[in-house]
């Protein structure tokens, strides 16, 4: 198993991929160089806007944020109504001097469940003209805006209006892709265009990675500047394994971005990215940024929280907030 885990060869004997399993990888400290965080703003219970962005910068040392703008009924009502930005433009005005943001695109309102508002007879080339291509020419070239991430988690339905887009086919994702590459390309040539993560790539193995390993045999890495993945939990042993995740991200001829990881309970975050995150860049050596989810979060109880931040008064920050927040020796 030792041989497994210090090196980059990937495990094939079945013995050693029960070790795998079963031992978890050594604590190491992790690279807060390379370190973003999701922050979706929509719980003031941690303070505005601003005083959040400049708390993520300012007390945790973390200069990249994730954040998203969804498509919704009360972003657009109706096919004739006009989109409404506020919040959004409160957040992305709101970036600090020394920040940046990457912006997630995704969802659909309920009327995008009729056929007849969709154009030219096509869910995914209305979503990117009606939603993803103004919303790139409105931000894409302010300050701050690192660039655009193409939806969230394809592989999976998690608004029932985003049924009409039919992305847990990976090809309909990929056409919905080309669409958004093509309107980033135009819009804000020097924004960088994100391919969407799916869900945790080693969870559920082998199918999330098939959904990846598809989209590179369509021509994906050619649509974009970075491709990205999340991981929760653990699931090791389908890094290392032969033609596993590991061998699948080191294919790839784009930058590799995590983000999306982390761990619920305010005392077991700490110890899961002291373990998973180093563990990840050992076997995986272009991963360049890792994005924490997230901030700040209201779940109660709080044994089933990922924030940094929580509501509950005994934990109102969790271990990692506190070793963030400690100046590096």
């Amino acid at each position: 198993m030792a041989v497994c885990l210090l090196s980059f060869a990937a495990c094939t004997d079945a013995g050693e991929l029960l070790d795998l399993a079963l031992d978890s990888p050594s604590r190491k400290p992790i690279d807060r160089s390379r370190l973003g965080i999701n922050n979706f703003f929509v719980d003031r219970e941690f303070g505005t806007i601003e005083e959040q962005f400049l708390e993520i910068r300012d007390k945790l040392g973390i200069n990249s944020v994730r954040i998203l703008v969804a498509w919704t009924d009360g972003f657009q009502p109706t096919p004739t109504s006009q989109p409404v930005y506020g919040f959004f433009d409160d957040i992305v005005t709101s970036i600090p001097a020394g920040m940046d943001v990457i912006i997630v695109l995704a969802h659909t309102p309920s009327w995008m469940s009729n056929p007849d508002n969709w154009i030219q007879g096509n869910p995914r080339v209305t979503w990117v003209e009606r939603f993803y291509r103004p919303t790139v020419r409105r931000y894409g070239r302010l300050p701050g805006v690192l660039g655009f991430e193409v939806w969230n988690e394809p592989d999976v339905l998690q608004v029932s209006s985003d049924a009409a887009l039919e992305l847990e086919d990976p090809d309909k994702y990929f056409e919905l892709l080309t669409f958004a590459s093509r309107a980033t390309r135009e819009e804000a040539p020097d924004r960088l265009i994100i391919g969407a993560a799916t869900t945790s790539i080693q969870q559920n193995f082998p199918t999330t990675l098939r959904y990846n390993q598809r989209l590179k045999q369509l021509g994906a890495e050619g649509l974009i500047d970075v491709w990205t993945f999340h991981y929760y939990s653990t699931s090791f042993e389908s890094v290392v394994t032969s033609n596993g995740v590991a061998d699948f991200l080191n294919s790839l001829s784009v930058a590799v971005w995590l983000t999306e990881s982390g761990e619920t309970g305010p005392n077991s975050q700490l110890a899961y990215v002291e373990t998973a995150w180093p563990f990840l860049r050992d076997q995986i050596p272009g991963i360049d940024r890792i994005y924490y989810y997230q901030f700040g979060e209201t779940v109660l109880p709080v044994g089933n929280n990922f924030g940094l931040r929580t509501t509950d008064p005994e934990f109102p920050v969790s271990d990692l907030y506190v070793h963030l927040s400690t100046p590096a020796t």
